[in-house]
């Protein structure tokens, strides 16, 4: 794990906040934990986000992550500053 900062813009103005970045498989993934998605925001997953195909295999908001390949970035809040 490594200790990153990583802003993220609210309505009201831009806020720093300390996450914790983990990189694990896509099959780790359980509803309740947060992602830093391909798309570039940080996204809560649910259980309508995860999705189990026969062809695809696992998906996260419809991405499969190149098939599970690639891993995916697990975030935990540290602070708020």
């Amino acid at each position: 794990m490594n200790l990153q900062l990583i802003n993220v813009k609210t309505k009201t103005e831009m806020d720093k906040m300390n996450y914790e970045v983990e990189e694990v498989h896509i099959s780790t993934i359980q509803a309740g934990d947060t992602i830093l998605h391909t798309d570039g925001l940080i996204r809560t997953v649910d259980n309508v986000n995860i999705r189990h195909s026969s062809f695809m295999g696992i998906t996260l908001f419809g991405d499969s992550y190149h098939l599970g390949n690639t891993l995916v970035k697990r975030l935990r809040i540290i602070t708020v500053k």
